[in-house]
Order: structure tokens, then C-alpha cells, then sequence
């Protein structure tokens, strides 16, 4: 069981790392993986039954901040955790949650990371994964992509779609040969470590699964 455990892992990075830039990426840019001397969060992690477990704790010196950061990425990991338990009822299914490192200075006025979700159904061709957006302000309250609009003018879906095509052009990544533009944006951002914001697009959205998860820089966030 360890051994297959082990394959699945390499195969989930393999199809996390498709389609990035550079080869210190792991999800995007401006992401990193978790650091053991990281003086924001450290790690949980656990297994039991088809699930595994790596999630992030706030070390915030702000106590509510800490515990809301805490609690919202707890409530998440219960749903997956929920879901994963219902699949198995139909057919056996594997499940992983791992994190990926955004802003997290102690002097940054937001707080960002994304869990990273799998599933990986027994017998099928490869894991599905998902990207879930953990954007905090100094307080803990979420940030939403509606308070990102307010300091951005260029967040909108035409120049989103301008950056898609230059941005997918220059970091050789494949898209959907039917794609066109898209209608709307994406749910999933972070603010990575230059204080860029980055939208996500997840596998098969925008391009192929080989494309991986494909992130857009929209630029500095300014104020």
C-alpha cells in the first residue's frame, strides 16, 4: 500500500508542476512549497483510511487572526474530508490536501496560500485536482476578488483574456484548441510573494490536463 501510496504522490507532482515557468515552482508563481523554518504556519499532516492530510497552521502573534485563518482552512479540510468518504460509499477513492505558500510575511497586510486538493478514483488514468483560494487581510476576514477589483482596474475579463493569450504564448503552455476567451473571472486568485495578483484557471478550464493549473500575473497590487 505505501509503495502505491508513494506512485500516486509522484504522479500528483508531476501534474502539479506542468505548465509552470521556472523550476522552483510547484504550483505558480510567486508560490513556494512549505518550509519547515516558515515563521507564518507550519505543517499538520496526517493519513487515515484513503486520506492524506498536509495543512497549513497560522503562527500569527494576532490570536484572532490566527484562529480565524485556522478555522476556515479546518471547516475546508472537513468538507473535502466528507466528500472523499461519500465517493468511497460508490467506488474506492484516494484523496490528498497539500498547501502551497503565498504572501506570508509577518509585515504583509494579507495573508495567502491555496490548499490543493486530489482525488484519485481507483484504476483511473490520473488524479483530478482543484486549487482553493485562502486570501486573508490583517484581521483574518477573507478577501474576495470583489475587494482585488476595487485597487485593480485592469481586473477585467478582456484583459484577462489579453493576458491569457500573451502570458500562455511566452511560458509555452498549451490551451484548449477551441479556446477562445472566457466570460468570466476566474474564482480562484492568490497574492503570491512579489505582491502580484494571480488568477488561477484548474486543469481542463482553459487547456489540457497536461497544461496543469495555469496562473496568471495581473500585475503589483498597489495601496
Amino acid at each position: 500500500m505505501k509503495w502505491k501510496m508513494a506512485a500516486l504522490s509522484l504522479v500528483l507532482l508531476a501534474a502539479l508542476s506542468t505548465g509552470s515557468a521556472g523550476a522552483e515552482w510547484t504550483l505558480g508563481p510567486g508560490l513556494a512549497p512549505p518550509l519547515p523554518t516558515d515563521r507564518a504556519f507550519s505543517t499538520k499532516g496526517w493519513q487515515e483510511g484513503n486520506m492524506n492530510v498536509n495543512i497549513p497552521v497560522s503562527k500569527d502573534p494576532n490570536l484572532l487572526k490566527r484562529a480565524r485563518i485556522n478555522a476556515a482552512v479546518e471547516v475546508e479540510t472537513a468538507r473535502f474530508t466528507r466528500a472523499i468518504e461519500k465517493r468511497n460509499e460508490d467506488w474506492k477513492t484516494s484523496g490528498w490536501i497539500s498547501w502551497q505558500s503565498a504572501m506570508d510575511r509577518k509585515d504583509s497586510p494579507v495573508t495567502s496560500f491555496l490548499l490543493i486538493e486530489s482525488s484519485y478514483p481507483d484504476r483511473a488514468a490520473h488524479p483530478m485536482s482543484y486549487a482553493v483560494a485562502m486570501n486573508f487581510d490583517g484581521l483574518g476576514h477573507r478577501i474576495t476578488l470583489r475587494d482585488m477589483k476595487k485597487k485593480m482596474e485592469n481586473l477585467t475579463v478582456e484583459e484577462v483574456n489579453r493576458q491569457i493569450e500573451i502570458q500562455c504564448r511566452e511560458r509555452n503552455i498549451p490551451l484548449f484548441e477551441k479556446y477562445h476567451t472566457i466570460r468570466k473571472l476566474p474564482d480562484i486568485f492568490y497574492i503570491g510573494k512579489d505582491s502580484h495578483l494571480y488568477l488561477v484557471f484548474s486543469p481542463y478550464e482553459i487547456g489540457p490536463y497536461s497544461s496543469g493549473f495555469i496562473a496568471i500575473d495581473m500585475g503589483e497590487i498597489r495601496g
